[in-house]
């Protein structure tokens, strides 16, 4: 059986020389003919396109698309470079580690006559009961020493990488909100009569926020899988190291799940809304000084009850 060319026979005095699945395949070359000066014509149909030279110049226009296709062929895309700096980090991490060190004592002592202890620790049949703002005082305390200095080595860390990928205002942001998010929904997960303080959970959602992000951001770059996945693999294994604790008892799992999960998916919608790109320099303080306002008036919801 014979297949009909859908193009029909070449108009006489013309010869085919390329043809492609559409006009926009076969631009390129065809700006190589005319940057040469050799005459063509472009024919455009349901099956595509064809291009036509006069048969006096078959010959240039073949030399030129052989020569043209062998320099394409050399051409690589530009390999995506790593996300800019955005800022240092250290003001955002100064101001998370002077809140944690002043609220040790304060937490533990108590001050102007109130037991800030019992006030802004997570409970969770508080938080049911609609005492929501516990979920982020309790980021604030810790039960001792050796649990303060953990939470400001990897809050700090983790804090400047992240303020350096996304900017100080909206890391810290993200990173208070996940760890709120983290407590509220650990609340509706465990009994009612369960308590926790420290700043664990947020400091595990400025993780899974990093990791998210950068998968995000290097799928939208069509990374090849095994860059994609690596933020995922190694946020995991960092959350394996240091989440789940010694068996103790004494580590919070669920805290850090629940705040990991909640800053991954903060991390997905900051990536795909390109935030990071979008905040200027005012915005990210304005976002700042927006996270420290919501701890300030938690606190103060917490005292006047």
């Amino acid at each position: 059986m014979t297949t009909l060319d859908p193009f029909g026979a070449a108009p006489p005095g013309q010869v085919e020389v390329l043809r492609g699945r559409s006009r926009r395949a076969v631009r390129d070359s065809v700006l190589a003919l005319q940057a040469r000066g050799i005459q063509h014509l472009v024919q455009v149909n349901g099956a595509g396109a064809r291009v036509l030279v006069p048969l006096h110049e078959e010959r240039a226009a073949v030399d030129e698309l052989v020569d043209f296709a062998a320099e394409a062929a050399t051409w690589r895309e530009p390999a995506a470079g790593p996300p800019p700096i955005r800022s240092v980090g250290l003001w955002g991490a100064l101001c998370f580690g002077l809140i944690c060190i002043l609220m040790f004592p304060i937490g533990q002592k108590g001050a102007f006559g109130l037991n800030w202890w019992d006030q802004g620790l997570m409970s969770a049949a508080r938080v049911r009961d609609g005492e929501i703002w516990r979920t982020v005082t309790a980021l604030t305390l810790h039960v001792d020493a050796q649990h303060l200095v953990g939470n400001l080595v990897f809050g700090t860390l983790f804090g400047v990488l992240a303020a350096q990928a996304l900017g100080y205002g909206l890391a810290w942001a993200c990173t208070l909100g996940a760890g709120a998010a983290g407590n509220l929904v650990e609340a509706f997960l465990t009994s009612p009569d369960h308590t926790a303080v420290g700043a664990s959970t947020a400091i595990f959602g400025t993780l899974g926020l990093m990791a998210s992000a950068e998968w995000t951001r290097r799928g939208k770059e069509r990374s090849p899988w095994v860059r994609r996945v690596a933020p995922l693999f190694g946020g995991a294994v960092l959350f394996g190291w240091l989440g789940v604790g010694d068996g103790s008892g004494r580590v919070d799992v669920l805290a850090h799940a629940t705040g990991f999960t909640s800053g991954a998916l903060l991390g997905i919608a900051v990536a795909r809304l390109q935030l990071a790109e979008r905040f200027s320099r005012g915005a990210q303080a304005m976002t700042a000084a927006a996270a420290l306002g919501v701890v300030a008036f938690a606190w103060f919801a917490a005292l006047r009850t």
